[in-house]
């Protein structure tokens, strides 16, 4: 249903960090991002640019010590040709990163591996053929 206004396709999407260096290491190290020359805290995955914020800052302040911050967290999904998904499966688990779901049998559908970042959010890696 169209409302009359057009959304282009995302553009960045930016996620709060309690330990930066370990977040900027899990996604260029263990996933290969490039990071961007001048910021390593910014990837650019074609034409959507992920940022690594630090919690404390304006955008994605501390909670108050007396109250608990809520869990928040977010599901970055990524396809992958069919062939390569076990081959990322080996290689989460060669860095002993926890897998959440590993991909079914080859052939069988949907074949998904999801693992956690170092802040809890869920990398999907799909096969699309």
């Amino acid at each position: 249903m169209s409302h009359g206004l057009d959304l282009g396709p995302i553009a960045r999407v930016e996620l709060a960090c309690r330990d930066l260096g370990r977040q900027r290491d899990f996604y260029a190290r263990i996933l290969g991002l490039p990071a961007e020359r001048g910021n390593e805290a910014r990837f650019r995955i074609g034409q959507l640019e992920l940022v690594l914020r630090p919690r404390g800052d304006a955008l994605f302040p501390r909670s108050e010590e007396s109250r608990p911050a809520p869990e928040v967290g977010a599901l970055l999904a990524f396809p992958v040709p069919p062939d390569e998904l076990d081959r990322w499966h080996r290689r989460m688990l060669t860095a002993r990163v926890a897998v959440l779901d590993a991909p079914g049998p080859a052939g069988a559908a949907p074949r998904v591996l999801r693992v956690p970042d170092s802040e809890g959010n869920v990398i999907e890696l799909f096969a699309q053929p």
